[in-house]
Parts: structure tokens; sequence; C-alpha cells
């Protein structure tokens, strides 16, 4: 049984201000990734997210609170597909692969998202007060590394994996995961389509697989194939 609904003037107040802090992040995710962050007007979020300007600066302090809120979200909604990468069914080898899946997934799931995960400082001046956030940001984005490089140092305790610096490596993919999804946002001649990204990003767990894989997941031909089967994140 459900519990029952608090309508206390306090908590009914706590709902309506939390409706619309997310009705205004919706609203400036779809206009930064529509114009960026130099293009974007406050009075267009507001009108698309039918609030008034004025609140906007109540509830973000302006369009660069409201960049940053939504990288933090952008960088929480992420870790929970990074979390479902490290399902206990996989073998420890699976759970890196899986960390590929996680960012296919997260680029078709939430595609508006992507352009604040790969966090680029918006503007020109760097504000001491957005040194909370940015600081939050990257240790969050820093534990996120640290998790992933641990499941690599997994596999190759596990002997599933070649011996590797785990932290180096995960910096790599991490790079190189972004560019392939960014590429979405390149001008005609170097922009790829959603099924582009896929089909790239499948090469590239295909190529991690062929080349961290410990040689006793190996055939006669060197190959590691259906041996270790790809894994996806539910």
């Amino acid at each position: 049984m459900a519990p029952d609904l608090d309508t206390s003037p306090s908590a009914r107040g706590e709902r309506r201000r939390a409706r619309t802090r997310g009705a205004i992040l919706d609203a400036a995710e779809e206009v930064f990734r529509a114009t960026g962050y130099d293009g974007a007007r406050i009075e267009e979020i507001a009108e698309r997210a039918d609030v008034s300007v004025g609140s906007i600066y109540v509830h973000f302090d302006g369009k660069r609170g409201l960049y940053l809120t939504l990288v933090e979200r952008a960088v929480e909604l992420f870790a929970g597909y990074m979390r479902r990468s490290e399902d206990p069914a996989f073998t420890p080898l699976q759970r890196v692969l899986a960390g590929g899946d996680a960012y296919l997934r997260f680029h078709l799931e939430h595609p508006g998202a992507f352009q604040f995960l790969a966090f680029r400082e918006p503007g020109h001046t760097a504000l001491e007060e957005d040194d909370a956030v940015r600081t939050r940001v990257r240790l969050r984005i820093g534990d996120l590394l640290d998790r992933f490089a641990a499941s690599i140092d997994a596999a190759v305790a596990a002997g599933e994996a070649r011996p590797v610096d785990a932290a180096r490596l995960t910096r790599f993919l991490w790079g190189s995961w972004n560019g392939v999804i960014a590429l979405r946002l390149q001008p005609d001649g170097l922009r790829l389509g959603d099924d582009e990204v896929t089909e790239t990003l499948e090469l590239g767990r295909w190529l991690l697989r062929e080349a961290i894989a410990a040689p006793g997941l190996r055939g006669a031909d060197g190959a590691v194939g259906d041996r270790v089967a790809m894994p996806h994140i539910s």
C-alpha cells in the first residue's frame, strides 16, 4: 500500500518547486542542445518551461547556474548506467565490456544529456560561487573513472584480462567513447548518425575484447570470439 501523500502546505510547496525546477531544466536542456551555451537565451527557456524569467533566477541564479545543474544531472544519470554495467551476473571481463554498452544506452536513451556529460566550461569567466558545483562534477566523474579502472583490475586479477595500466586504459576509453558520441554534433561530412554511432561503439567494444582478453580465453587462431559474449545492460 502506497504511503499517504503529505498534504501539508510545506510539502505541497516543495512539490511545486520540484515540478518547476524540473520543467526549467528540461526546457534548458532543449535550448542548450539546439543553440549552445552562448546562443541560449533565458527568455526562450522561460517560455518553453512556461515560467517567468524571474523564476529561473530564483531557482538557478541565471543561465550559468542552469548549465552547471544540467551537468550535474547528466553525470548522475550516467552514473546509474555505469552501475548497471557492474551486474554481478557478468564475468569480470564482461563488466569492463558492459561499460561500453552503458555509454551506448545513455546516448540512445538520453541524447540531449551527452553534451553536458562531456563537460565544457561555459562562458568566459569562472565565477567563485560555481566552485562547489564544478568540484562536485569533477569528483563525481573521477569516482566513475576510478570504479571503472577497478573493474579492469578485477578482470586482470581473475585471469580474464592481460595485465594493463587500468587508469590509463580507463582514460583512453573515456576519451574515445566521448569522442565517438561527439561526432553526432559535428558539421556535415564528419557527423555520424545514431546508427553509425551505435556501430562504431560496438566495433570499439569488439576491439577492446580482442585486445585485452587473456591468452586463456583465445582460440587457436588467437581470437576471442564468442568465448566471451558481448554483454548488454538491462
